[in-house]
């Protein structure tokens, strides 16, 4: 009989070690899941940081030109939305598709600053000469000459800002989208 009760309570502690290993396997996997509950919501957490930073940066990307003019030159942001989108305009009728596709990809926010160009129209007399020498001419490069004279002076700007203008642009593009996409511009605006 007593070996018998030796028995019953060794094998009683060994059925019931399992059983609480049992019980604390579960409690640790629940801890594990919660663990990975934690690290998921976490993940998820940085993945939409990470969005919203990048849609900030492009945000700031795209007012950046815009915002590095209006500081340097003292133009309005309509003055330098115009006319850095007039300086786009003659470069993407310069440009193959190609590579103004490559310099729009630079260039957060180009179809606004296309858009925001006025559309040409002489605002003089001398507007009106100037644009009929160049048109009478045949020589591309002062026809453009003559479309941006008229659209700086539609913006309330003098004809010496496009010079001004254009090695800010020309510099942002160098920034943003490298020194090939930076002489693509330069070339198509100087006309060579």
């Amino acid at each position: 009989m007593k070996n018998f009760k030796i028995t019953l309570i060794c094998t009683t502690l060994a059925f019931s070690g399992a059983a609480s290993a049992g019980w604390l396997d579960f409690l640790n996997q629940a801890d594990d899941a919660a663990e990975t509950v934690q690290k998921t919501t976490s993940t998820i957490k940085t993945i939409n940081n990470a969005s919203q930073n990048t849609q900030a940066v492009a945000q700031t990307a795209q007012v950046g030109l815009v915002d590095t003019l209006v500081k340097q030159l003292g133009v309005t942001p309509a003055q330098a939305t115009g006319g850095s989108g007039a300086l786009f305009q003659v470069a993407k009728s310069k440009m193959t598709d190609a590579a103004f596709g490559q310099l729009s990809q630079s260039v957060p926010g180009m179809d606004g600053l296309l858009a925001a160009a006025p559309k040409t129209q002489p605002a003089s007399a001398t507007g009106d000469l100037l644009s009929g020498l160049a048109a009478a001419s045949g020589n591309s490069t002062l026809v453009d000459a003559a479309s941006l004279v008229s659209t700086f002076q539609q913006l309330n700007l003098s004809e010496g800002m496009i010079s001004q203008f254009t090695p800010i642009v020309v510099d942002y593009v160098r920034q943003n989208g490298g020194e090939l996409t930076a002489n693509l511009l330069q070339t198509a605006l100087s006309g060579s």
